[in-house]
């Protein structure tokens, strides 16, 4: 499993392009990797289909998680 940092990053994507290619803001994919929100059912879908894989193979890190970790 991938997060949707990782993903985007191996495509050498900004968050502005993958915001862009999803219809969000960027602020919305830095909240998303930072683990401060969670995507919708339809955003995950858009995320996965914009990368060419499952929704069930992207990761994504808890608010929980990424305070514990800091």
């Amino acid at each position: 499993m991938r997060t949707i940092k990782t993903l985007r990053e191996e495509r050498g994507w900004t968050q502005l392009e993958l915001g862009n290619k999803l219809g969000v803001t960027p602020v919305t994919v830095y909240n998303w990797e930072r683990g401060q929100h969670i995507p919708t059912a339809v955003q995950l879908r858009a995320i996965a289909r914009t990368f060419g894989v499952r929704m069930d193979d992207i990761d994504f890190e808890s608010p929980m998680e990424s305070k514990s970790a800091a």
